[in-house]
């Protein structure tokens, strides 16, 4: 075998990108780079230093198998086992939703409303792996967390998640549905309530691609406007919340208006509406009316 013939690194990520990107993949480079670090048992950006290297068969084997699962459209994180957030790694696979880079919004909303407190105390609703609460009490080396999420799938990964961020005391996992597990005694004494709800119109379901597919449903759809979830959390937060208390919640495209006429309508001020990296108001945020 000639040089030119040579499976070399380069010539591995440019043929394994046109591949992807011919079955449809809308991130083909960055997941290729992913898939193969992974395969050679290196970082992501060893690959730029390491161009002439063939990889050994074992290793282009492996590579291969990472690769035919990521062109049937399975989600590179559930591929990889894991997703990046807000700095930290977490654990992820199926039954559980993927971290978002929008949702990183969400928790710096919550860490700008809190970080003045001394110990303060919040609620994060839907905690999937965890990457919102294990985020906000990483951040916040005072702030006790609890974590609520109804899917025991979900919650699995989350527990692993709070353990290996070293994170037990200060992020409580509950399950159950909302709002509802939280201990009756922290009834008006939250400093916020954080949420990342389902908020895909059910209709939407035919235009989303395989990857999104791939998710809970449960985490993904909300009714026929996608609103369903953020109508109860928006009523059945207000109790839990301290006088001028924050509701800090992600919204899908175009909901904002709609999301921020509840907030007003529930008892709520101060709306105020982040705008994520596409320029999509993405995080809602109000304060809880006094009385």
């Amino acid at each position: 075998m000639t040089p030119a013939d040579e499976w070399t690194v380069l010539r591995l990520l440019k043929w394994s990108e046109d591949y992807l990107a011919r079955k449809g993949v809308e991130s083909p480079r960055l997941d290729v780079e992913l898939l193969l670090a992974e395969a050679l048992g290196m970082k992501r950006l060893e690959l730029y230093v390491r161009f002439e290297h063939v990889p050994a068969p074992a290793e282009r084997e492996r590579f291969k198998r990472l690769l035919l699962r990521r062109a049937a459209r399975e989600p590179a994180a559930y591929i990889l086992g894991r997703r990046e957030f807000y700095g930290i790694s977490f654990e992820v696979g199926p039954g559980v939703l993927v971290p978002r880079p929008e949702t990183e919004h969400l928790v710096d909303a919550a860490v700008e409303a809190l970080k003045g407190l001394e110990r303060p105390l919040a609620a994060d609703v839907g905690t999937g792996c965890g990457n919102v609460a294990v985020a906000l009490a990483s951040a916040l080396p005072a702030a006790v967390v609890y974590a609520v999420e109804r899917s025991p799938a979900a919650l699995r990964y989350a527990a692993r998640n709070v353990e290996a961020a070293g994170l037990k005391g200060r992020v409580r996992l509950l399950e159950g549905d909302l709002l509802a597990p939280l201990p009756r005694e922290l009834l008006g004494s939250l400093d916020a309530v954080v949420s990342n709800p389902p908020y895909v119109p059910e209709g939407d379901e035919g235009s989303l691609p395989p990857e999104v597919l791939a998710e809970p449903r449960e985490a993904l759809f909300a009714g026929r406007d996608g609103l369903d979830m953020v109508r109860r959390l928006v009523r059945e937060a207000r109790p839990w919340l301290k006088d001028g208390g924050l509701l800090a919640f992600e919204v899908g495209a175009g909901q904002a208006p709609a999301a921020a006429e509840l907030l007003r309508k529930n008892g709520f001020s101060g709306v105020v509406a982040r705008r994520d990296y596409a320029g999509i108001e993405r995080i809602l945020s109000a304060r809880k009316d006094d009385g």
